[in-house]
């Protein structure tokens, strides 16, 4: 029973995004007609065209996406045990992109520390967004994982606060993703490992098959988002 009241409401879930889809839908059919189009040029005319198709191509593909995973989800409703395995690979997903669970897999281990200049906290934001950027799937800083809460910033000219942890040099960030891509994001010519030795700090890394990323242990919270 309670298995079916979750899928009931993840279904519903569904439903609701299905129906704000075709809103837009009609939605932008109106902005259309109301869009002063008689009182256009042809050239802006063919503009305004091809802009407004996008728009329906977008709509239309997210349409079809939610068609497809409502349909998934109600095929499935019938035999209980798929749906909650389905449910359960969802969970694991989202449990691990917003870092609630350890991970492992093919990545980098990234040392930067000290040298004849001192290592600040924006360089080692500029490093997670170049990974990120390269499509990291999980980040850590000296085991502190990485999420979208996550504060880096600088105390006194001493330290590194990260996730509200002191942190001193050396700074080891893993990082797990396609190794080619997570190494190009660093070493790439005049790229992140270039800047840095230019400007006296030291950086290092090593690609690996098994990096280990530990889950976040504190609490994501939304103080002003309903």
């Amino acid at each position: 029973m309670k298995s079916k009241t979750i899928l009931l409401v993840t279904i519903s879930i569904i439903c609701i995004l299905l129906t704000s889809t075709m809103f837009i839908q009609f939605k932008t059919i109106r902005v259309v007609e109301k869009s002063g189009l008689s009182d256009m040029r042809e050239s802006e005319l063919r503009t305004e065209l091809s802009s407004w198709k996008s728009k329906c191509t977008e709509v239309e593909t997210s349409l079809e996406e939610n068609k497809e995973l409502l349909e998934k989800y109600t095929k499935d409703m019938s035999n209980d045990n798929n749906s909650i395995d389905l449910l359960k690979t969802d969970l694991s997903k989202i449990e691990t992109s917003v870092g609630y669970t350890d991970v492992q897999g093919n990545g980098i281990v990234i040392t930067v520390s000290d040298g004849e200049q001192r290592v600040a906290a924006t360089n080692l934001l500029d490093l997670i967004y170049e990974l990120k950027y390269v499509g990291a799937e999980a980040i850590s800083i000296n085991d502190e994982r990485i999420v979208s809460t996550s504060d880096i910033v600088d105390i006194q000219d001493k330290f590194i606060f990260v996730n509200g942890q002191r942190l001193i040099s050396p700074y080891t960030i893993k990082a797990i993703g396609n190794k080619s891509y997570l190494e190009s994001a660093i070493n790439i010519k005049e790229g992140y490992k270039d800047q840095m030795e230019q400007e006296g700090k030291k950086v290092s890394y090593k690609l690996q098959d098994n990096v280990i990323i530990k889950k976040y242990n504190g609490v994501l919270e939304i103080n002003y988002g309903k």
